[in-house]
């Protein structure tokens, strides 16, 4: 999911993240008159993500003190010179801060990292990286810290390779923000046929806590971009399954 990726392919990588809300007032009596002006919202879901899945505390109250989940890395596509990727992260409340462990396939290899992205002002952390191998075993986690951070960590449970990476939670008007959504999501648009053949990953084992107490969070699952009938499923309370179609 690296965003200065993104910034290379036209449509995938380049996708500038928009939210268009398009208005116009008259302020009668008065000399403004402001017509057709145009704002653009950046945030998230962005308009690269393909299916993906929401949970949420069902009580709406809290914050993610804790998540993990495990899945298994995909089958090599058939066709190299694509860059897409499955992970899981935690959102802040509006939508503009995300932590993630992802595990993007290169153009031609495998490999897992963490990832922050911060949509105002716009940064992106990327953590050093491991190449990995079809059929690992992935384990992610996010830990929430007592002083107002996050401990990402992300390994491979057959390689022994692992990073942690520290983020400090982003204050607005000196609050800290609060990270209250997890996303299960599959990233970046491509020809089927470049797709793993695989159809389908899973991530399995989920764990959510808010407040530091387990919860069955709520699940909804959308999509963005309409390709390779890309989409998530709820298999139970602790999987979340997204699947294609490859072709291949």
């Amino acid at each position: 999911l690296r965003r200065l990726q993104r910034q290379d392919h036209t449509n995938v990588m380049g996708q500038i993240k928009e939210r268009r809300v398009e208005f116009s007032y008259i302020i009668r009596g008065g000399l403004l008159l402001l017509l057709g002006l145009t704002f653009v919202l950046a945030q998230d879901p962005a308009d690269s993500w393909l299916g993906y899945a929401k949970a949420t505390n069902p009580s709406g109250a809290g914050i993610i003190t804790y998540i993990e989940a495990k899945w298994i890395v995909l089958d090599k596509p058939k066709i190299d010179g694509a860059y897409f990727t499955p992970w899981f992260g935690i959102e802040t409340s509006d939508n503009l801060n995300l932590l993630q462990p992802v595990n993007p396939w290169n153009y031609q290899y495998w490999e897992i990292y963490n990832e922050y992205f911060q949509w105002k002002p716009e940064h992106n952390y990327n953590s050093k990286s491991n190449k990995v191998n079809p059929g690992d075993t992935i384990f992610g986690s996010i830990t929430y810290q007592t002083n107002n951070s996050y401990d990402l960590f992300v390994s491979s449970l057959d390689e022994g390779w692992s990073v942690t990476s520290n983020i400090e939670i982003q204050k607005e008007n000196d609050v800290y923000k609060n990270f209250t959504f997890a996303y299960f999501v599959f990233e970046h648009k491509y020809p089927c046929a470049m797709y793993p053949p695989n159809d389908q990953v899973t991530f399995f084992d989920i764990r959510i806590d808010y407040d530091n107490t387990t919860v069955v969070p709520d699940w909804t699952t959308g999509y963005v971009v309409d390709t390779c009938d890309n989409r998530a499923h709820i298999i139970n309370s602790t999987t979340v399954q997204i699947t294609w179609t490859s072709g291949v």
